[in-house]
């Protein structure tokens, strides 16, 4: 039948049935599950549905299904009495509806006689449920339980964090096998140097110097640092650094592949330690690269006679090999350098000294390598032009011709004539102290040529026919020096017999032999032969050798350090010159 004809059916059925109830028929029998409460119905809610509290036969159970209590009576939900979730028969009470059994929450559960999930003991199990009295956080064990993650007891598992010792222990606990990176208390302090260099093709440590990761402290336990690299031309293996238990630093191995990356050759390394990080820039070198000239410094130099000056040239990369490089002075007057300086293989550098000669000049210091050349300028000040005033430069209190052949040569070291007319050359004994004993004024007219000598003798100088080198004054009998120890010294006109050393009217002033008490500086204590004298020095490093034959004899005696030990020597044989002779240098 179509479901129209039902509804018009429905409405023609009531109006049957109130028709009939208006006779004397007998009163009818309900209908159970039209929806309406009839006599004899405790209930009707429209169906015959008996899993709800109106049975298929339209009653109420009384009381409760296998209770003998009624829901809603004094029992009632709501009531303050035994209610549905109370202490007593209601759904949700201590007994079912028709179980006679506690009910669902209750202690036991709807018709199994076991304890429900959420009591005691769960449903049909007989063991404890989760989420119970011995439920996580209860003090007692179930998964996940008391003893879960932040209860300060080891589970399976034991969450990070917790202060216990787990297989695979997260990075932050205390210790766990293989120590993480940052953990054990320790930090990263450095990693480099930066700037260093690898080779393609091999593994090992970066040079000129070792790429290191470096610790703040010494690692308690076996620490392992992080190495990430920018480029795939270089990495570490494993990309981790191991320090040692006890250790403080551990030197990066590095791999280098330029095949691996062709638009590069330099790759930035990271280092990590927790949240430590440090770069450092190692460059990747090919197999045979050849080396280049890039620095010669010092680049400018300005040193006296003599002096010695370090210097270090450098190469833009290390080479494969020991890479000899080629050093030349131009002028090579202007001092010694070694001919050649070896940059050993892996190295990026070399030192070399450079000593000054005795002759002032300008010039340069020259590094060559494969047809490249850089160079260094030098400026030295030759001899003793430094001093910049007349000096004592030869004199010998005694000779062949016996204790009054005596004679003391003077020479300007500077660039112009010096007019020393009325200077005064004055002797004094080794032990004096109450002054000089005699003074001889020079004549007028007396005058010093640039690097020129001018020659004041004695009478016994000038009889003696061993002298072929006339004076250009004489002092006659004046001056007599002891012949083993005495003091001389030369002066503007003005300095009087008892002016001290240090008075500014003193020029210059040699004490000799092994008692003189007031030189400059320390005295010459030992004496020449009879035949010889005593000569300053061209320069610092000159020796007797280098001024009676070899590259100091005709470089002046301007050397001046005001020390008379230092600076003079003693000649084997006099040689005494004056004005006519040569200027020299």
């Amino acid at each position: 039948m179509p479901w129209s004809f039902r509804q018009m059916l429905a409405p023609l059925s009531a109006l049957l049935l109130l028709m009939s109830a208006c006779g004397d028929d007998p009163e009818p029998r309900p209908v159970c599950g039209n929806g309406i409460v009839e006599a004899g119905e405790t209930c009707d809610d429209g169906n015959r549905n008996n899993n709800d509290s109106c049975d298929n036969s339209c009653r109420r159970p009384t009381p409760d299904a296998g209770t003998g209590e009624d829901a809603g009576t004094e029992d009632d939900a709501g009531t303050g009495e035994e209610d549905g979730g109370i202490v007593e028969d209601d759904a949700g009470t201590t007994e079912d509806a028709g179980t006679g059994e506690d009910d669902a929450g209750t202690t036991e559960d709807a018709g199994t006689g076991e304890d429900d999930a959420g009591t005691t003991e769960d449903a049909g199990t007989g063991e404890d449920d989760a989420g119970t009295t011995e439920d996580g956080g209860s003090g007692e064990p179930d998964s996940g339980t008391a003893e879960d993650g932040g209860s300060g007891e080891p589970d399976s598992g034991t969450d990070a964090g917790t202060g216990e010792d787990d297989a695979g222990t997260d990075a932050g606990t205390d210790v766990d096998a293989g120590t993480d990176a940052g953990t054990v208390q320790v930090s990263l302090d450095s990693f480099g140097p930066t700037g260093t260099f690898a080779r393609t093709g091999t593994t090992g440590a970066t040079f000129p110097e070792a790429l290191t990761v470096r610790l703040r402290e010494d690692a308690p336990a076996e620490v392992w640092v992080e190495v990430t690299s920018s480029s795939a031309v270089l990495n570490v293996q494993g990309g981790l650094v191991r320090i040692a238990p006890g250790e403080r630093s551990a030197t990066v191995q590095v791999t280098a592949n330029l095949a691996a990356d062709p638009e590069t050759d330099k790759a930035t390394l990271t280092a990590t330690l927790g949240n430590d990080t440090r770069d450092a820039t190692v460059r990747v070198l090919a197999a045979d690269q050849a080396a280049e000239l890039s620095t010669l410094s010092p680049e400018v130099i300005s040193v006296s006679a003599g002096q010695t000056q370090g210097f270090t040239v450098e190469l833009d990369v290390p080479p494969a090999q020991d890479t000899v490089i080629q050093l030349a002075l131009e002028p090579a007057s202007l001092g010694t350098v070694p001919a050649t300086v070896t940059v050993t293989a892996n190295s990026l550098s070399a030192k070399f000294d450079f000593t000054a000669g005795s002759t002032g000049g300008e010039g340069q210091l020259v590094a060559a390598l494969n047809g490249q050349s850089i160079a260094a300028a030098v400026q030295v000040s030759g001899g003793g032009s430094s001093t910049g005033h007349i000096v004592i430069s030869e004199f010998a209190p005694a000779g062949p011709g016996g204790a009054g052949d005596e004679f003391i040569e003077l020479y300007n070291p500077t660039s112009s004539a010096v007019d020393i007319s009325g200077w005064k050359l004055q002797y004094k004994s080794a032990t004096g102290t109450t002054g000089y004993n005699s003074s001889f004024a020079l004549p007028a007219g007396s005058v010093i040529a640039p690097r020129s000598y001018f020659l004041v003798v004695s009478t016994g100088y000038a009889s003696s026919s061993g002298n072929t080198v006339t004076g250009n004054a004489n002092w006659g009998g004046t001056i007599a020096m002891g012949g083993s120890a005495g003091h001389v010294r030369l002066g503007y006109p003005e300095m009087a017999l008892t002016d001290a050393i240090t008075s500014p009217l003193v020029v210059d002033t040699v004490g000799y032999g092994s008692n003189a008490n007031q030189p400059e500086g320390t005295r010459i204590a030992t004496v020449p032969p009879v035949a010889g004298s005593y000569e300053r020095k061209a320069s610092a490093i000159s020796t007797v050798e280098s001024m009676t034959t070899g590259a100091d004899a005709l470089q002046g005696n301007g050397h001046d350090s005001n020390d008379n030990s230092a600076d003079f020597i003693l000649r084997p044989t006099r040689q005494p010159q004056n004005a006519s002779s040569a200027a020299e240098p």
